[in-house]
């Protein structure tokens, strides 16, 4: 998947970054479990709208719906400038 844009949505208060990634092609079932390598992938395909979620221990979390073209990033505090590197190199490489 290419990265076509990058917006900052919001501050949290904790000091982590809130992006929302917009890609050229949707999120499917395959790039979704592609998703594992970044931590505990949480995936809900019976939804209405089929849900995927990952958590990393150290504070990374990627939300997003399959079928849409977007997801949203929380990046930690603590390392977000290796985490933010090797996460888009993650979605680089789906």
């Amino acid at each position: 998947m290419k990265i076509c844009n990058k917006i900052k949505v919001e501050d949290c208060f904790d000091g982590s970054s809130v992006f929302e990634y917009f890609f050229n092609s949707a999120w499917s079932k395959n790039e979704i479990y592609s998703l594992e390598c970044m931590g505990h992938l949480e995936y809900f395909p019976e939804f209405p709208r089929p849900f995927f979620r990952v958590i990393q221990k150290g504070g990374l979390q990627i939300k997003g719906v399959e079928g849409d073209t977007k997801c949203r990033v929380i990046l930690p505090k603590k390392n977000r400038e290796k985490t933010e590197i090797l996460l888009e190199n993650t979605f680089s490489n789906i």
